[in-house]
């Protein structure tokens, strides 16, 4: 006896054909969900990581800074003797040029322990910013006029981005004109003779809060190992000085909301880049940020504005 098979209706057929490519889309849509899901995962694990280590950091200088206050403190009382001391000598001494040159020497030596003393106190405390609207391009005259012997001695040229004109800033004038200043030194230090130093416009960050100045030489730029380290206290690759000048502009841009990074030029040279607060209506935000402390909303930005 044959028993006879029912072959599919082609409507089956299709009906079928269509709940497999749709089992298929909602598989691959789940695969490409999980994908990113996965990829989102990681970014903030590494966010995550790098807030870690950006609290450690900064609980170790709170705690360095707390330290090297209090031996600068007790360094300066006996060093403003010793400069009392010095002048008087300079005032006895005028009719001995030998011995009176001795006495210069050592002045100078104690007005250099009182540079190192006064950078110390100021990568310590720190001054709370005040922060105002200003034209960037007054902040960069007063920075190259500044700079500008120090080119001369080396014969390294001082290039500013015209682009720079444009730019409003809000911040303290003051401080951020130190920061730029010690940058700028610091690369006419590494271009060293006939070198190039360049001011120039890095456009805004992703968060448009921030303004990217960027301070770029054509030296031998700085060593991968060494990235990492350039911002902490005390150190140092140079033979003279104190290892706080980029810790200062470092805790500069802090206090502003800001950041600073640096890196290495394709073709050779140092970059470092600095983002500071652009201006902001003083009509209270979205957020409800109005009649915040400059540190509060310094810190808040620099949460926000990060990238």
């Amino acid at each position: 006896m044959t028993t006879a098979t029912t072959a599919p209706s082609t409507s089956e057929t299709q009906d079928l054909g269509s709940i497999i490519r749709s089992y298929h889309e909602v598989t691959e849509r789940l695969k490409q969900s999980h994908e990113m899901l996965s990829l989102e995962v990681f970014r903030l694990r590494e966010q995550l990581d790098e807030k870690n280590r950006e609290l450690a950091r900064r609980e170790r200088l709170a705690a360095l800074g707390e330290m090297a206050a209090g031996v600068a403190h007790e360094i300066r009382n006996p060093l403003a003797g010793i400069e009392l001391y010095v002048s008087l000598l300079e005032s006895d001494l005028t009719d001995q040029p030998e011995q009176l040159e001795l006495v210069r020497r050592i002045g100078s030596g104690v007005h250099n322990l009182e540079g190192i003393v006064n950078d110390t106190l100021s990568f310590a405390h720190g001054a709370e910013p005040t922060l105002l609207p200003v034209p960037f391009w007054e902040i960069v005259d007063r920075v190259v006029a500044q700079a500008q012997p120090r080119a001369d001695a080396v014969s390294a040229q001082i290039e500013v981005d015209d682009r720079l004109r444009a730019v409003v800033l809000f911040c303290d004038a003051s401080q951020i004109e130190r920061a730029l200043l010690n940058l700028v030194f610091n690369a006419i230090e590494a271009v060293g003779r006939d070198g190039h130093v360049r001011i120039a416009d890095g456009g805004r960050t992703a968060d448009k809060r921030h303004a990217r100045i960027v301070v770029e030489d054509d030296g031998l730029g700085v060593a991968a190992d060494q990235l990492d380290k350039v911002f902490t206290p005390f150190f140092t690759t140079k033979d003279t000085g104190t290892g706080l000048g980029l810790a200062i502009v470092h805790r500069i841009l802090e206090a502003h909301g800001g950041w600073i990074k640096a890196g290495n030029r394709k073709d050779g040279g140092a970059v470092f880049t600095m983002a500071v607060p652009l201006p902001v209506d003083s009509t209270p935000d979205r957020q409800g940020h109005a009649g915040e402390s400059a540190r509060a909303k310094a810190t808040r930005l620099t949460e926000e504005g990060k990238d």
